[in-house]
């Protein structure tokens, strides 16, 4: 999702998918997959601060200030929480497997429903 404000991150992650896709041709016909994931806003360790002292409320667990901070900063989310570091790694070991041969050359999204787009 290009914006205004990282004109040159969107540039590299535009360059990622099309070396992705690539790459992808150049196992063809081979039982090697090149695709690329494309996680959305996933919980760090930063990003984890970043949630913690934005609401400074001792009564508030971190699901209460997460569910806060997605209503206030990321709106956009369908999913109303960080994806989970682990939830990415488990995406990417079934595009690893040979239950994703059929992904090739693949933009695969996790973005908890914040790409506003069909495709």
């Amino acid at each position: 999702m290009p914006s205004g404000q990282m004109p040159h991150y969107a540039a590299a992650k535009s360059a990622l998918l099309s070396l992705s896709r690539s790459l992808s041709k150049l196992t063809a016909g081979t039982e090697a997959t090149v695709n690329a994931v494309l996680p959305g806003p996933t919980l760090s360790e930063n990003v984890q601060r970043i949630v913690e002292g934005s609401d400074t409320r001792a009564e508030l667990d971190f699901s209460a200030k997460e569910r806060n901070f997605m209503e206030n900063a990321l709106p956009g989310s369908e999913l109303r929480r960080f994806i989970r570091p682990a939830e990415i790694g488990r995406l990417a070991a079934f595009v690893c497997s040979p239950h994703a041969q059929a992904f090739r050359g693949s933009p695969i999204r996790m973005d908890g429903g914040m790409v506003p787009t069909v495709y």
